[in-house]
């Protein structure tokens, strides 16, 4: 959910496609009307798992997304033991990629042909 006005990304617990409608950047979202809704607020901290989209992705465990923060603010929130995990095509990997001090790095980059694992401050082939 993207809360207009606020610049960042909410979380909404989904139980059926159904519920969703086709929000303000064409991508697929939970109807304004319902975004308060009791039980379906999901809080960052309560995640298990995250998969991260993205632009690019470096062997750092880097992520470049679209320029607007979004991810990264969202991702600052969630519990340290929360894996983050990009899933991309290996053709998204670059050598090295631009970061600044707000953006979060992956602990895993998942491509069609291997899975990066981040050990240290590189992510390795597993």
């Amino acid at each position: 959910v993207d809360e207009e006005g606020q610049n960042k990304l909410g979380l909404w617990h989904l139980e059926s496609m159904d519920e969703l409608v086709v929000g303000k950047w064409k991508i697929l979202e939970p109807p304004k009307e319902r975004w308060e809704e009791p039980g379906k607020v999901v809080a960052p901290q309560e995640l298990d798992l995250v998969m991260v989209p993205g632009v690019g992705f470096d062997r750092d465990g880097g992520r470049m997304g679209n320029g607007q923060g979004y991810y990264d603010r969202l991702l600052n929130q969630v519990r340290d033991d929360c894996p983050l995990v990009a899933v991309c095509y290996e053709s998204q990997l670059f050598p090295k990629l631009v970061v600044g001090q707000h953006d979060v790095f992956m602990n895993k980059v998942v491509t069609e042909s291997a899975v990066y694992t981040r050990t240290g401050g590189r992510l390795e082939d597993r």
